[in-house]
């Protein structure tokens, strides 16, 4: 199921990056250079986080550098480059999982219903980032422009 799960996640990561934001993604495999340019290091990301019901239960973990929040916000809605505010930002990552979550989950189950969440969205440390990965999750890093990005999703065990 993760292994189906994951490569339905890199397809609409792409897609979404893409069409949306006009950013590019590559995943990003262990500490590998890839096509697009090195990652860079960041000390703060915006963490974003919606809930999902259906046939899977748990949550969808998005977190993005600030600075590439920004810029992907800006480009969303045509505005200078670079000049989100942070607000705007945080807006553009809890628009993003709810784009990212739907589109997943849609494409996995198209007979399910599916029940998400309000998306929250807060300022994090680059440590936190890999919080949280456990024996019901998965995890995707993408390199984006150079940017890290990384998708988790946990499984809220059936009861």
């Amino acid at each position: 199921m993760i292994d189906e799960i994951e490569k339905k996640a890199i397809a609409v990561i792409a897609q979404v990056f893409e069409t949306m934001f006009f950013t590019p993604v590559a995943v990003q495999q262990g500490e590998s250079e890839d096509l697009y340019s090195p990652i860079k290091s960041f000390s703060a990301f915006l963490r974003g986080e919606i809930g999902f019901e259906g046939k899977h239960c748990g949550t969808l973990i998005l977190s993005v550098p600030v600075e590439l929040a920004k810029t992907m916000a800006s480009n969303f809605m045509g505005l200078e480059e670079e000049s989100a505010s942070d607000s705007q930002a945080v807006d553009m990552v809890n628009e993003l999982c709810n784009m990212i979550c739907g589109n997943l989950f849609s494409q996995l189950d198209k007979k399910t219903v599916w029940n998400l969440t309000i998306p929250q969205t807060r300022e994090v440390s680059g440590q936190a980032m890999d919080a949280g990965n456990g024996d019901q999750a998965m995890s995707v890093r993408f390199n984006a422009e150079g940017y890290p990005v990384q998708l988790q999703i946990q499984f809220t065990p059936a009861a």
